[in-house]
């Protein structure tokens, strides 16, 4: 086992953009945006997810950033609508791939240090995953994102799965934006200390877009970060992932303090915003002829 590999588990989507500025397609997903960034940092990055197979070119694209891709059987990739305007988001899902289950986890985490847990929805990774994890010696890193979510006719909402318990109990670093985190402190009846005492979660991030965000230990002790600048205008669409991945490989990797890794993460995830970090047209499926499949 080895600190400077990682395993990236959740779903590689198509996403269609929607902002008053901008209307387009890209490829997207934690394995997209979470999976490049390790790998840019030198990780070894392996994804585990689902694509069908008339996708070919996600997996391309996720192999060009020197990722291994173990994707498993499903009828169709998931694909997302993103509506968004300043720091506010509604969301569709189109299409849902099949669930990640507990035999492609298990196969494919051997040798990783580390794994990154991005769920899109509450059926995006089975419970039997995250139990799997609970029981190994891997450092687990989870974004709450699909476990504060429930879909209903392809509409997204706010709502706490019932798995959420099991993925935080596996997790180590969890993070969450301000409104998820008020969702999970209203169905556990509980702030965020008594909360990470419960799943002996190390450190917990806060993030509020524009306006910063805070980090948790376990120890009680809270810092603060300012958000870097970033377009306005910009498509905030992977600059959670993107700040998550680049504040674990501070953390993990660099092992620089918290606020130092926060800083980094940050402006990571405003040059994202810019459109200066992974290309917009890198991402753009029309490259690879995806709108003619989906």
């Amino acid at each position: 086992m080895t600190a400077k590999s990682i395993a990236v588990i959740g779903s590689t989507t198509i996403d269609k953009i929607v902002s008053p500025d901008l209307s387009c397609y890209k490829i997207g997903g934690v394995t997209t945006y979470a999976g490049i960034t390790y790998s840019r940092h030198g990780l070894r990055t392996v994804a585990v997810t689902n694509i069908a197979k008339h996708h070919p070119e996600l997996i391309t694209c996720l192999k060009n950033e020197k990722i291994k891709v173990h994707s498993g059987q499903t009828e169709v990739t998931t694909h997302f609508i993103n509506s968004i305007d300043d720091d506010t988001r509604w969301q569709k899902i189109l299409q849902r791939a099949a669930p990640i289950d507990r035999k492609q986890v298990a196969a494919h985490i051997e040798g990783t240090g580390m794994v990154h847990l991005g769920p899109l929805h509450p059926a995006d990774i089975n419970i039997q995953a995250f139990e799997l994890l609970d029981h190994s010696d891997i450092r687990v890193i989870l974004d709450v994102q699909g476990l504060v979510r429930s879909v209903k006719n392809n509409v997204v909402y706010p709502s706490v799965s019932k798995h959420l318990s099991a993925a935080l109990q596996c997790a180590h670093i969890v993070k969450a934006n301000a409104l998820e985190y008020e969702s999970m402190a209203d169905y556990y009846q509980m702030d965020l200390a008594p909360l990470m005492q419960r799943f002996k979660i190390n450190e917990f991030l806060i993030t509020a877009g524009s306006k910063g965000g805070c980090v948790k230990e376990i120890t009680g002790k809270e810092i603060r970060y300012k958000a870097a600048a970033a377009r306005t205008d910009g498509d905030p669409t992977g600059a959670g992932d993107i700040f998550l991945a680049a504040y674990v490989i501070g953390r993990m990797l660099n092992r620089r303090t918290i606020p130092d890794a926060c800083k980094y993460a940050a402006k990571l995830a405003a040059r994202q915003i810019d459109g200066n970090y992974i290309n917009p047209q890198y991402l753009d499926p029309g490259r690879f002829d995806l709108l003619n499949k989906t």
